[in-house]
């Protein structure tokens, strides 16, 4: 659930840039790839969890 919306863009551009490159990336793949995007909420591990969610869908 989106809390301030502050990194949303930001966080869906850097996802959709990694799962275009990465279909199904691993945390460290994540990790590195949404360095630098800042949460003020810090929900980093719903971002990261969201993101396997998404490769999972788009999987199947």
């Amino acid at each position: 659930m989106v809390q301030c919306g502050y990194c949303q863009s930001g966080q869906i551009m850097s996802a959709v840039g990694l799962l275009s490159e990465t279909p199904k990336p691993t945390d460290e793949d994540i990790d590195a790839a949404m360095w630098g995007n800042a949460c003020r909420c810090a929900t980093y591990q719903r971002i990261r969890a969201a993101i396997h969610r998404a490769a999972d869908i788009m999987e199947a």
